[in-house]
């Protein structure tokens, strides 16, 4: 991958989706579908004022196309018995959301990863993590029941630098066909507002911090090389 020194935000995402290997979330504006295979649940989540803002986790002169880096966060899902270390990555040449390459021979393969063109976790705005639904002997990865989550479940972001913690809680699961992943309306959801129209994350309108955990869902289609669904949770931090 390109190494250029550009500040990150100077990278026009026009069309980005989660790697192949865990789906293809691409940042269009496609015309919104109709939403017709989902699953949502939502709550209403009372709002934690004065809460402070975590440290940055890669310097703003970090181009996008650089390789993936090591960030000091543990994400931990006690629902489902997640704790993993966090990779940061960024983009591929064809605008994709990088993922840990090597499969699942690779010792970073079963971490999750924080798209570092996203808010931080715990900042305003919309952070972005995403992990392996399976491996290819079907095994499950780091986020293989997600989809099990429901909302008021709790994720914690952990700073192993600073020692922060963060905590969210889920607000709403939704699977979304290949589709409408490419809708601007969804890609929003996924990534925040700034993104998908090539902008930095930008803080958001309500002043929270949201978290969006994205995996594959559905069946694997073997003419794509993926599956045919992606499962968002979005969660909203509460401490």
């Amino acid at each position: 991958m390109a190494t250029r020194r550009l500040p990150w935000w100077t990278a026009v995402i026009v069309f980005v989706t989660v790697a192949a290997v865990i789906g293809g979330i691409r940042l269009t504006a496609s015309p919104a579908p109709r939403l017709t295979t989902e699953t949502t649940t939502t709550a209403n989540v009372p709002v934690t004022p004065s809460l402070p803002t975590p440290a940055t986790l890669t310097s703003s002169k970090m181009s996008l196309n650089a390789r993936a880096v090591a960030v000091p966060l543990i994400i931990e899902i006690p629902a489902i018995a997640v704790r993993s270390h966090v990779l940061a990555v960024g983009m591929t040449r064809a605008h994709a959301m990088a993922a840990p390459e090597g499969g699942a021979n690779s010792p970073y393969w079963g971490d999750a990863f924080w798209y570092r063109g996203s808010s931080v976790p715990g900042a305003s705005g919309t952070a972005t993590i995403a992990g392996h639904i399976d491996d290819a002997f079907g095994r499950y990865a780091v986020f293989g029941r997600l989809s099990s989550l429901v909302r008021g479940d709790q994720i914690i972001i952990r700073n192993t630098k600073s020692r922060s913690v963060e905590r969210f809680v889920v607000t709403s699961t939704h699977a979304y066909t290949l589709a409408q992943s490419k809708t601007l309306k969804v890609l929003d959801v996924i990534y925040g507002s700034g993104p998908p129209r090539g902008l930095r994350a930008q803080p958001s309108t309500d002043g929270r911090a949201h978290l969006s955990l994205v995996t594959c869902a559905g069946t694997w289609d073997k003419g794509i090389h993926t599956h045919d669904e992606r499962l968002v949770v979005t969660a909203v931090r509460v401490s």
